[in-house]
Formats: structure tokens, sequence, C-alpha cells
């Protein structure tokens, strides 16, 4: 098995790559939910690789003051040897989302972040909004981002419904 980011090693490039203090914080709380949803999903047979999870949710916004952050961030993974990270923070901002019995790492790194907003986790509804409110008010814009959000909430309760608990309790 590949090594793993460690949060020591992410630490440093925060420090490296001058990431402001709210974007450690976002990037610390979407790995909290990443992890939360893909623990509850191993219990229920599924086989998460949580160290993959932990290393790319905590990195995916390193470098976020740069223009396409999720494409620099992932160059200096793979300069460093963490080929799987790299992959999960280069579409990260784009990710289309596996049907619910073949999720995977990306998966909950990209559910975390579409659930987070800020530091704080508050659900698929709140972050849609806030996403929906910065975006331009353009009609296929705003439906798009609608599409995306229902799809979102259909995909979370397919999780709910394998792991026996609603994402709000299960992150509480």
């Amino acid at each position: 098995m590949a090594r793993r980011i460690t949060e020591e090693e992410v630490n440093q490039l925060y420090k490296e790559y001058g990431t402001p203090n709210h974007v450690i914080a976002h990037c610390r709380a979407v790995t909290r939910v990443a992890l939360g949803i893909a623990e509850a999903l191993n219990c229920h047979g599924y086989h998460l690789d949580l160290d993959l999870i932990r290393g790319a949710g905590l990195a995916h916004d390193t470098a976020r003051t740069s223009d396409e952050h999720w494409n620099v961030c992932a160059d200096i993974l793979e300069k460093s040897g963490f080929q799987e990270e790299a992959a999960i923070v280069r579409v990260h901002m784009t990710y289309q989302f596996n049907p619910v019995d073949r999720l995977n790492e990306t998966d909950m790194v990209c559910l975390g972040d579409r659930l987070v907003k800020e530091d704080q986790y508050v659900g698929v509804d709140e972050r849609f909004q806030y996403i929906m409110d910065k975006a331009p008010h353009i009609p296929e814009i705003q439906a798009h981002l609608a599409e995306h959000r229902e799809k979102m909430r259909i995909l979370l309760k397919q999780i709910e419904e394998i792991i026996g608990i609603s994402i709000d309790d299960l992150l509480k």
C-alpha cells in the first residue's frame, strides 16, 4: 500500500504555502465530516481507506489562495509522492459522485467539502444555498446547482439507509 501523507506533513505544507487559518479550519472540518461518514460506511461493509481520506481532506485546499488551487495543490502532492491524495484534490471542485454501492475515498472527501461551510458542518441545503448565493444569477448556473443539490440529497438519503442514522445525527 502506498504511503499516505500525515497530518504533520500537511501542517508543514500549510506553513510552506501560507494557508490562512480559516482555510486550515475548513480543511479540518471537511476531514472530520468525510471520516465520520466513511467510518459509518466501513461499519456496514465498505472498505474505505481512512488514511487516504484524512490526508486528502486535510490537504485539499492547502493552496486555496492560488488560482486553480486544486491543480496547484495536486501538483505539490504529486511531486511529494502522494499520487492518490493528488488525484482526489485535483477533482474536488467538479467531482460527480459515484452510485452509493461504489462510493470511494474521493466521494468521501467531496461529500465532506459539499456539507461544510467555512469550518462547520451545515448539511446540503445550507451549503448549496451559500454556493448559489455566490454564483452568478444566471438561470442555467442556478438550475445546474439546484440539480446537483437534488442529486446530493438522494445520495445522502441512500447513505443514511445503509448506515441506519441521519447524517445530521451522525455528525452532531
